[in-house]
């Protein structure tokens, strides 16, 4: 007598919620950096809406006839990617240019590289910001768009939004605020201060008011505000110098930096 097959053990099959889950489709990403992986494929360090940053593989985007076009992988540009989700490396299975941001060029192009940077230090693989997503694309968005001296004031707003996701934003307001007075932070509280404490830069209190409101255009405030934010996320992301400061202060002296 013939004996029936087994009923396979549950979960030895592969359902369609799994298989479902084995895929991402059409995520909004942006490259952050690129690099050659072995003799045919590129290594991409990618930032999704949903899923975060990623590591993707793309598998013969170097070879001559490749099923890849070039727009597939400019940096600053939206994509649309779908790629396997099985494993921590990720392998790109489509790239579409979604388009809506003008290239990036000349000092909007180093500031572009400089929130890279900056994205790729403090965000570890999987973390998922959807906030610091859009606020990465709405940057990107002014600089292309914006003339050279309003970029300090648009990596500012990158700056704080960044410090903002990981939660090292403090509050900017302070009760019966002076605006000609300088203030510390002091245990997560702003403090009327003659000097500075831990290294931390003292503020003015026009200064404060104009950054609880996104305003970084002010030349005191600008100063201050890149003074402030600098400190903060070397004190919470690594104080090791960005590269992309170090080679602009050497070659131009943009002050954005």
């Amino acid at each position: 007598m013939t004996a029936k097959p087994s009923t396979p053990a549950h979960g030895s099959r592969p359902n369609r919620l799994t298989r479902a889950v084995a895929k991402v489709l059409h995520e909004p990403a942006y490259i952050l950096h690129s690099q050659p992986y072995r003799e045919t494929s590129l290594l991409l360090d990618v930032l999704t809406r949903t899923h975060g940053r990623l590591t993707v593989l793309a598998k013969g985007a170097k070879r001559p006839y490749t099923q890849w076009r070039s727009s597939s992988f400019q940096t600053f540009q939206t994509l649309s990617m779908s790629f396997t989700n099985k494993t921590d490396v990720k392998t790109l299975l489509d790239a579409e240019w979604v388009g809506g941001i003008p290239m990036l060029q000349g000092a909007a192009l180093i500031s572009g590289y400089y929130m890279n940077e900056w994205l790729r230090r403090s965000l570890a693989l999987g973390d998922v910001h959807e906030g610091l997503f859009d606020a990465y694309q709405h940057s990107l968005a002014e600089l292309s768009l914006s003339a050279v001296s309003e970029h300090a004031a648009v990596l500012r707003g990158f700056e704080w939004a960044l410090l903002r996701e990981l939660g090292y934003g403090v509050a900017l307001t302070v009760a019966d605020i002076d605006v000609q007075a300088q203030y510390a932070l002091v245990q997560h509280e702003w403090r009327a201060a003659t000097r500075s404490l831990d290294g931390a830069p003292l503020v003015h209190g026009q200064s404060l008011l104009d950054m609880a409101q996104g305003k970084f255009v002010a030349t005191q405030t600008a100063l201050e505000a890149k003074m402030l934010f600098r400190y903060w996320l070397q004190k919470h992301v690594g104080d090791k110098p960005l590269h992309t400061r170090s080679l602009l202060l050497a070659l131009q002296g943009l002050k954005q930096f």
